[in-house]
């Protein structure tokens, strides 16, 4: 059974995830700002000088997208679908106890609270996780080319 101490520390430490995932987020704008003003100074200078344009970095912009969100998608089905197979496990495990036909025992009502808190906080911290997961891909893509143009 997981003690109530215990609950709220994996809460809490749910909580401060969120908000660095939120902190990731402002990153990823910050950046993504900063590439979106290097890259369109790029075409503007492509435009008045189709010879000198810096092609190489042009068509780096579709792929690393298709990229990016496409693992932000995958990261994101995967959690869901944890997420899912566990509250399927849970809806299942109540089923059970009430399929028999009586009233549970009070050792099986006990159970039923420390299997439900412990649902309750893993599925908050997969809740957080999830934010994390799917930004990861983007940030770590939108960073890295703010950096890279930054020393240019």
């Amino acid at each position: 059974m997981i003690d109530p101490f215990t609950a709220w520390m994996r809460l809490a430490t749910a909580g401060f995830d969120i908000s660095r995932t939120g902190h990731r987020a402002s990153d990823l704008m910050q950046a993504s700002g900063e590439v979106v003003q290097k890259r369109s100074d790029m075409m503007a200078a492509a435009m008045r000088s189709p010879v000198d344009g810096n092609y190489v970095e042009l068509a780096k912009m579709v792929p690393e997208k298709v990229e990016a969100f496409s693992s932000a998608g995958i990261a994101i089905a995967r959690q869901c679908w944890a997420m899912q197979a566990a509250f399927l496990a849970e809806a299942q495990h109540l089923g059970a106890l009430f399929a028999r036909g009586r009233a549970p025992s009070m050792a099986e009502l006990i159970e039923l609270a420390a299997r439900t808190t412990a649902y309750v906080v893993t599925s908050a911290e997969n809740m957080a996780k999830l934010g994390a997961v799917g930004l990861a891909p983007v940030h770590r893509t939108a960073t890295a080319n703010a950096r890279r143009l930054k020393r240019r």
